[in-house]
């Protein structure tokens, strides 16, 4: 894919964020709480990791447009299931008010963090060369493919609710 513009990437955020939301609109939070979403995670717990991941790009974003060369977790060798383990056991016990705030909250950060951007900072693919792509595809990935990834699994869980009886291939 080309360098992704401002616009389109405003709109997959959007997109991505409509379609998580679709996945639990109308759950009750004690269902919301119950372990096995994904995996051993509840649908809240799947909210707090995805604002955890993106908590990190609004530091990334916020070290570069102080001229610094962010020292996040994207640019560090890590195990990823082991930090997700990590983030989970600090997550787990948090309230679904609060996971949900957060959730919440960190999108807020983030479109803001984004609008400091100017376009050809955003779309520039060698703007940032330590990126290694355009600042917007970086986001795109880390943010909304990441969302959409969780998504299509709550998407599966919420069809498990709606039928019950029903099995798994």
């Amino acid at each position: 894919m080309g360098s992704m513009d401002k616009k389109t990437l405003f709109e997959a955020l959007q997109r991505s964020r409509e379609r998580l939301l679709r996945a639990i609109e109308g759950l009750e939070p004690d269902l919301l709480t119950q372990p096995g979403a994904v995996g051993i995670w509840s649908a809240k717990d799947v909210l707090a990791h995805l604002a955890m991941w993106e908590a990190e790009t609004v530091t990334l974003l916020y070290q570069m447009r102080q001229g610094i060369k962010p020292s996040t977790l994207h640019f560090k060798s890590f195990d990823t299931d082991h930090q997700n383990a990590l983030w989970y056991e600090k997550s787990k016990d948090c309230p679904w008010e609060r996971a949900w705030a957060d959730f919440q909250g960190v999108r807020v950060q983030t479109l803001r963090r984004l609008e400091a951007f100017t376009e050809p900072e955003l779309s520039a693919p060698t703007r940032f060369p330590w990126l290694r792509k355009g600042l917007a595809d970086f986001v795109y990935e880390w943010v909304v493919q990441h969302e959409e990834e969780h998504a299509a699994d709550l998407e599966a869980w919420r069809r498990r609710q709606d039928n019950p009886t029903s099995t798994t291939d």
